[in-house]
């Protein structure tokens, strides 16, 4: 995943109800996932493991964050297993077939996160995060990095 990806993920983030962080992490989940696809056909063994290790980490978050007062948890957390079963698989197995129902499972469970994000009333999920303005900074490199806020 790119900075500049990650700035942008950081920046939804802070900007997102709790509903919408969900839908975010399903989307990290299944880049990092793709990333994993990317270092295989690359021939890149320890990088597959890696970018699959970091979409697991996405998954078990989403566990953490289940509620058991709602009802539809349970099945969450199956499909959830169900997804790092598929996935430790791939990774073992150094196999990515096994990496192409969990991402169809994240595109889809996660566009339906998006679309009820905005039903969702409750305040952006990072109490206290700090505007983000559209400029440009420098960084250590002394390039430019340009912060947009939609």
């Amino acid at each position: 995943m790119t900075s500049e990806k990650k700035q942008e993920y950081t920046r939804r983030i802070t900007e997102a109800n709790p509903t919408g962080i969900v839908a975010i992490t399903y989307e990290i989940a299944k880049g990092y996932y793709e990333d994993a696809i990317i270092a295989f056909k690359a021939g890149d063994r320890d990088t597959y493991r890696l970018e699959i290790t970091k979409g697991n980490k996405c998954i078990e978050e989403l566990i953490m964050s289940l509620d058991p007062s709602y009802a539809i948890s349970i099945y969450l957390l199956r499909i959830y297993n169900y997804i790092l079963e598929c996935a430790r698989k791939a990774s073992f197995l150094y196999d990515i077939s096994e990496l192409a129902e969990p991402m169809d499972i994240l595109a889809k469970i996660g566009g339906t996160f998006e679309e009820i994000a905005p039903q969702d009333k409750r305040s952006a999920g990072v109490q206290g995060g700090a505007e983000v303005y559209d400029g440009l900074t420098y960084n250590s490199k002394g390039r430019t990095n340009t912060t947009v806020k939609r």
